[in-house]
């Protein structure tokens, strides 16, 4: 998950200097020195309750065009990292699994697949400060910007209470088995894995 979150700020950083913003790329995320990725509270949440954060990255909305959406995919590529390290991991515990037979590699690399999954998924939410969260500020988005302002008002207590409200209702393990489901359809149709 550090590479994860060192990832997620690559990535982001990237798709940044794709659309023309340079911002991040000049801030040094482009690179994968820890110290400039770690955030060191969002390291210790993740250690003690297994949901962490990186450094945000900086963006200058004035570099983007088309009314913010290149902004918003943006703050996409974060969530969309975390999906790409999950299902590296994913393939990974296929092969420590089928061509070497070694159990504890592929549940220790399992395991590093769902946390990545459920990392991705989460930031897609529409919530602030999640990368979701900041991509609807990009977009304007009032019907969105208006649950925001809603759930902010309760501040962290809001934040925990909507995360607790989809998980009793299933709604992040149902998006976690869409996602592996994917990920297996992908990795089984790879010769000598399916």
């Amino acid at each position: 998950m550090v590479f994860a979150f060192m990832f997620h700020n690559v990535f982001q950083t990237w798709a940044a200097s794709r659309y023309g913003d340079p911002t991040p790329r000049m801030h040094g995320f482009l690179s994968f020195e820890p110290q400039q990725h770690i955030n060191p509270m969002g390291l210790m949440f993740f250690v003690l309750l297994g949901f962490g954060w990186p450094n945000q990255i900086n963006l200058n909305s004035q570099s983007f065009r088309g009314r913010g959406s290149q902004e918003a995919l943006v703050w996409y590529a974060g969530p969309m990292a975390y999906i790409i390290v999950a299902f590296a991991c994913a393939l990974l515990a296929f092969i420590f699994l089928f061509s070497f037979e070694n159990a504890s590699l592929h549940r220790s690399f399992l395991i590093a697949a769902q946390i990545a999954t459920l990392h991705g998924i989460i930031n897609l939410f529409p919530l602030y400060p999640l990368d979701g969260g900041f991509a609807q500020i990009a977009i304007g988005n009032p019907t969105m910007m208006r649950f925001m302002g809603w759930v902010g008002r309760f501040g962290l207590l809001g934040f925990i209470v909507f995360f607790l409200l989809m998980n009793v209702l299933g709604v992040t393990r149902a998006l976690m088995t869409l996602v592996f489901q994917i990920f297996e359809i992908i990795i089984k149709a790879i010769p000598g894995l399916g």
